[in-house]
Parts: C-alpha cells; structure tokens; sequence
C-alpha cells in the first residue's frame, strides 16, 4: 500500500469503530505516513502494548475496512500486524516525543520519536531499513547520541542483542557517510 491506500484504510477503521482508539505505530507505516517518496509496504505494524484500543473493535473495524488483523502467515494482502511485547523491538514511548501522524474522529494514529524509529529497525537493519532510516535521519535533525539512548531503552530482549549492538556500530559508520554525502 501507498500513502493514498493507508490513509483510505484509516478513515474506514476510523469510520467503523465504535470506540475511540489510539494505534501506536512503527516501521514502514510511519515513513509512509511521513512521506518518504515511493514508499510502500503490505503491513501496517502497531504496537500493542503502546496502543489504546479495544481488541475486538479494532479486528471488525479493520476487516470492514478491508485490511486483516494478523492474518495467516501466508497471505500476501496489506495487513495490520498486531505485534504483542516479546517480537517488540520498539523503546517504551516517552510522551514528550510522541508524534500524531494522523487523527479522525475516534482514531488517533501515533508513533514514537525518530530516534525510537530508528533504534527499532536495527534488529534487521537490511537495505529496507536502511532507507527508512537514512530519510527519517535526512528529515529530522536527529543525533547519534539520541539514537544509542533510544536503543538503552528497548525492552531487555534486544537491548543487547547481538544484532542490535552490531547494527548500532553499522549505523555509525553509515552517518558518517551519509552525513559527507559520500
């Protein structure tokens, strides 16, 4: 989905709901979202523990708005990821970086701090994230010392994960490039 698909789908859960909701997102969405050009991505990752919304509303909403909660493995249609606290490589969001990316009627559509964004895409940081990450740094301002603080504060299970550190010292050495324009 692009930009003008996501933001169908959100004023149709917006539409649907009953309840008010805030969905607490991360990953490809926010970029989209954030309008890095060309962006597009099949899933729309919100992190539930982060999020205020009643379950069972959001799964109807959703799927009268034509985009499954979690749907098998194998599907390949857009979705929304529900994604529960042990796959959650995301910091614990501070209120004062919260950003709201987009608000209807009862749904509110938030996401972290740039620094959070980018500390959770170092668990993979492939050449997707990479691009993610060189856009939300190009756009934000946003500092080495920053990112490092957002990554002492990922849940324990990746704090110091092997990839996460690995990652972080990639990171490094690609600001600098990024940042000489090389």
């Amino acid at each position: 989905m692009d930009k003008s698909e996501l933001l169908v789908y959100l004023k149709k859960i917006d539409d649907a709901l009953v309840h008010p909701s805030m969905l607490y997102i991360y990953g490809s969405a926010v970029c989209i979202l954030l309008d890095q050009p060309e962006r597009t991505s099949l899933d729309i990752d919100v992190a539930a523990p982060y999020s205020d919304v009643v379950y069972s509303d959001l799964v109807q909403a959703a799927e009268r708005a034509g985009i499954p909660v979690n749907p098998a493995e194998d599907s390949s249609s857009n979705q929304i990821e529900w994604v529960l606290p042990l796959r959650l490589c995301l910091p614990e969001p501070l209120a004062k970086s919260e950003m709201i990316l987009w608000q209807g009627v009862k749904l509110t559509v938030k996401c972290g701090s740039v620094a959070d964004l980018i500390a959770s895409k170092l668990i993979r940081y492939d050449e997707i994230d990479q691009g993610d990450i060189q856009y939300l740094y190009a756009q934000s301002g946003v500092d080495l010392k920053e990112i490092q603080d957002a990554v002492k504060r990922l849940p324990n299970q990746f704090r110091n994960d092997a990839l996460v550190v690995d990652n972080l010292l990639n990171l490094e050495a690609d600001l600098k490039l990024w940042t000489r324009g090389d």
